[in-house]
């Protein structure tokens, strides 16, 4: 949302005078401390252009939330998943895991003309002190929903020792429509299930413009 802004050469001051909503509300928004609302994602949408890609956005990562939850409350009703920060976590899970993000292709913004297929690929590091065995980088909401951009459900993620980088690659497509598009990835086991459930890890993402033509 602050990249949208700032490209259209818009201040925060005059963003909140002409939206309604307070400087401070909309800084914190930008700054990931506040969750926006629909009105607000619509209102950045509409005025800077993103072409729907923020409501789009917004629907899919409340998509993976719901999902997640699904999938938290089918285990404490089995009873077969340790519980961590209110969700399920893998049977091998250990606070001292960590996974850093040390290179990728396809920068963010890179103009790929609609329904054109392209590979990603995502260096990540083991910097913790665990070994790696049998993980996945998991979409985060739908894969394939019209208007999104596309990819697999799931990428194995190798086998890595601590310390050792690994390279995952993954074919997207484009979609159809017009405009900025991300797409959500998240390190799991292979049920689905966050080795790094808090807000402190981020997920890894691509995120493109689509064009009509390049």
């Amino acid at each position: 949302m602050r990249e949208l802004r700032e490209a259209a050469g818009v201040p925060l001051t005059r963003a909140a005078s002409e939206s309604g909503w307070d400087k401070g509300h909309l800084s914190r928004v930008e700054r990931g401390h506040t969750k926006p609302s629909r009105e607000l994602i619509e209102w950045y949408d509409d005025s800077f252009g993103a072409n729907q890609a923020l409501v789009n956005q917004l629907t899919e990562l409340d998509a993976a939330v719901r999902a997640g939850r699904d999938v938290s409350q089918r285990d404490l009703r089995r009873h077969v998943q340790p519980v961590l920060l209110g969700g399920s976590v893998p049977i091998d899970h250990h606070p001292d895991d960590r996974a850093e993000l040390v290179g990728e292709t396809v920068p963010d913004g890179t103009q790929v003309c609609r329904d054109q297929p392209f590979e990603k690929t995502w260096e990540i590091r083991n910097s913790g002190e665990r070994p790696w065995r049998d993980r996945w980088l998991t979409r985060q909401g739908a894969a394939g929903a019209p208007g999104w951009l596309r990819s697999p459900a799931r990428e194995r993620v190798p086998d890595a020792a601590p310390g050792e980088v690994v390279t995952v690659r993954m074919t997207l497509r484009a979609p159809s429509q017009v405009g900025a598009s991300t797409a959500y990835f998240k390190i799991t086991d292979a049920a689905g299930r966050l080795y790094y459930p808090g807000l402190e890890s981020p997920p890894i993402y691509c995120t493109i413009f689509t064009t009509y033509e390049l």
